[in-house]
């Protein structure tokens, strides 16, 4: 097995073995522990796994619960954040999950556009279940949350509307973080005139499965960037080495510990990208990226950033 790594965080194989058989021998390694007492199709899945420090995991309860956090739809609580009823899955650290929704978020976590509008913006998050009752508790606080949000538009967004800056089509979202959260009103900030723009033809087969840099043509093949890339995927580095950045291709830029930064295919979307979960069209940046896996990092810190970019800390879950 092969170490399971996310944001620099690595996990080593004996570890994820050892976790796999603490996390009941009746069940195979990989496979959900969610006890499916809801019957019914399914509106959204949402499909990742749960990591954390290696020695933040207690290794006689790798046990982990996860939730769907909604963002409160008013202006007076704004990312104050809700748990919904009957989103409470059981997993396991370094297990992958699949949680099944069954139900919208309620009337009060859509916010409304000037327009009319309506959109919701929620998270995943992951707590401990110290009493055993199956549920979180005031005394339970949670550990970690995914930095991806799930948003749920119920009718296609304008780009003036959605809070990815993009126009957005009706239905159910794995969206990156932060959103642009574009003012409602008011001229949208100009481009800036200094960024880099692709508008060259350099041959290389943006976005394809690779194994080394030379299936690559003038790009790179990248593994591991803001996560794992499964397959691997031809990318061009900013600053290109040969001054080419490839049209029809979008810049994504790490984090602030990374200041690394690949040139990847635009699209519309997932049907753009021509390959299979994880990757899709992420909506946030109108690019094809790996970022339909929802990684929930446990590290014992409940404070978050904003949803929206430019923003602080959010508020405590409620």
């Amino acid at each position: 097995m092969a170490p399971v790594s996310t944001e620099g965080r690595a996990v080593s194989p004996l570890l994820g073995g050892l976790v796999c058989v603490l996390a009941g021998a009746a069940l195979a390694c990989g496979e959900t522990l969610v006890d499916e007492t809801y019957s019914g199709t399914p509106l959204f899945t949402v499909r990742g796994k749960v990591v954390a420090p290696a020695d933040y995991v207690d290794e006689e309860d790798a046990e982990v619960f996860l939730a769907l956090l909604w963002s409160r739809g008013d202006a007076e609580k704004g990312d104050r954040l809700v748990e919904q009823p009957g989103t409470v899955h059981r997993t396991a650290f370094f297990r992958s999950y699949v949680l099944h929704l069954f139900d919208e978020p309620g009337s009060e976590h859509f916010f409304t556009t000037p327009s009319g509008a309506r959109y919701a913006i929620g998270r995943l998050a992951g707590f401990q279940d110290e009493n055993g009752n199956g549920r979180r508790d005031a005394s339970e606080p949670f550990g970690g949350f995914s930095p991806q949000a799930v948003l749920r538009a119920p009718e296609a967004l304008s780009a003036r509307d959605s809070p990815t800056g993009t126009p957005l089509s009706a239905g159910w979202h794995i969206v990156s973080t932060p959103l642009a959260c574009p003012p409602a009103t008011g001229p949208q900030p100009a481009p800036d005139p200094t960024a880099p723009v692709a508008d060259g033809e350099c041959g290389v087969p943006l976005g394809a499965g690779c194994k080394r840099d030379s299936d690559c043509g003038g790009g790179v093949c990248v593994l591991n960037f803001i996560g794992e890339w499964n397959g691997g995927a031809c990318l061009i580095p900013e600053p290109p080495p040969n001054g080419c950045r490839q049209r029809g291709s979008v810049l994504l830029r790490g984090s602030a510990s990374d200041t690394r930064a690949y040139w990847i295919p635009a699209c519309s979307t997932s049907e753009d990208c021509g390959r299979l979960h994880p990757y899709q069209c992420d909506q946030q940046l109108r690019g094809c990226r790996p970022s339909a896996e929802v990684v929930v990092d446990i590290n014992g810190r409940e404070a978050q950033r904003s949803f929206c970019a430019g923003q602080g800390g959010q508020p405590p879950p409620q």
